[in-house]
């Protein structure tokens, strides 16, 4: 820490000098713009518009350093959602076609994510989406209304028997991952750049960390979605269930749904009762679920269809049990110490 003197000039402003480490390190030039924002604890934080604005993040990963092409798969996916801008693999060898089909393949992972540069031992990605077109509560309405449609739909496949629609619904859950790596991205970038999270809807670093909260929450209830879907899967070519055992399911993924859209409002609205009363919901749970796998094993004969039911049931609970983690969400968000 540098302690320096504040000194006052002509007209009533006051001066103090900074760093030249700091000043040569960005390459600023006397007439640079330097933009001055205060900090909820009255503290003030400078940075140089240039280098916050046109800055890319750049990233350059060799082929050689990944012992198999997931772990780099994932690495690539990890630096996109840390803001990374571009993201360059290189090798010392011709990268193999079909290693390089899977690589583009990210893309479908990724949104805004091109390819813009190749060659036969290289492929480079860019980021072509501007992160402040969407704020990040738009995001999180656009992930947690996924998730809902995604619950009902899965829920209905059990319901109907509808192996059909089972498939759907997995094949949709990675639509909701992209837009909750996109979700992640913008929490990134908001945690380093103030005026991209002035833009996207972000005060300061604590409603940052609420928003990451929300986001990893949101990604498991869409997860638990998609699990109830791949349960029924298993079950194809199975004779239905009892009627008794489907009429729990239902009414369980009913007040799981309610919890979830509340305490998503309870975020997005910064409402306090609306969040305590999704908390109030979980002891119905709970007790459905148990009287849901005591009928299981009394009407249930096939192991393979008590099984998947049991699994269903525990999914449904943990749907409502993520629901609660978002309404704790929303306490964190608006009860914060003045």
């Amino acid at each position: 820490m540098e302690i320096r003197k504040l000194q006052k000039i002509r007209g009533g402003s006051f001066t103090l000098t900074l760093p030249k480490q700091w000043v040569e390190k960005r390459k600023l030039t006397s007439g640079e713009q330097i933009a001055v924002s205060e900090e909820e604890d009255g503290s003030l934080r400078l940075h140089p518009l240039v280098e916050s604005t046109e800055k890319p993040l750049k990233v350059m990963l060799s082929l050689e350093d990944y012992s198999n092409l997931t772990a780099l798969e994932y690495c690539v996916e990890t630096y996109y959602i840390q803001g990374s801008s571009q993201i360059n693999i290189c090798s010392q060898k011709i990268i193999p076609v079909e290693q390089k089909r899977r690589l583009k393949q990210l893309r479908m992972e990724l949104p805004g994510v091109e390819v813009a540069e190749e060659a036969a031992d290289k492929l480079g990605f860019q980021v072509l989406i501007d992160p402040t077109t969407f704020s990040l509560e738009s995001l999180i309405e656009k992930t947690s209304s996924f998730s809902m449609h995604l619950q009902e739909d899965a829920v209905k496949s059990v319901l109907d028997w509808n192996f059909t629609l089972a498939k759907e619904v997995l094949e949709r859950s990675r639509e909701a991952q992209r837009h909750y790596r996109m979700t992640i991205r913008q929490v990134a970038l908001s945690s380093m750049n103030r005026i991209i999270a002035e833009k996207v809807g972000v005060k300061n670093c604590r409603e940052c960390t609420t928003f990451a909260l929300i986001a990893r929450d949101l990604s498991r209830l869409v997860y638990h979605s998609s699990s109830i879907a791949r349960h029924i899967l298993s079950l194809e070519g199975k004779g239905k269930v009892d009627s008794e055992i489907l009429t729990v399911i239902r009414d369980m993924s009913e007040v799981a749904y309610e919890m979830q859209r509340e305490s998503v409002q309870a975020f997005l609205q910064k409402n306090v009762q609306l969040a305590i009363t999704v908390f109030g919901k979980m002891r119905f749970m709970r007790e459905k679920e148990k009287a849901l796998l005591k009928k299981i094993l009394e009407k249930t004969k096939d192991v393979d269809i008590a099984v998947a039911l049991s699994m269903i049931a525990r999914d449904l609970r943990r749907i409502a049990g993520y629901a609660v983690a978002v309404a704790d969400d929303a306490m964190n968000r608006v009860l914060t110490p003045a």
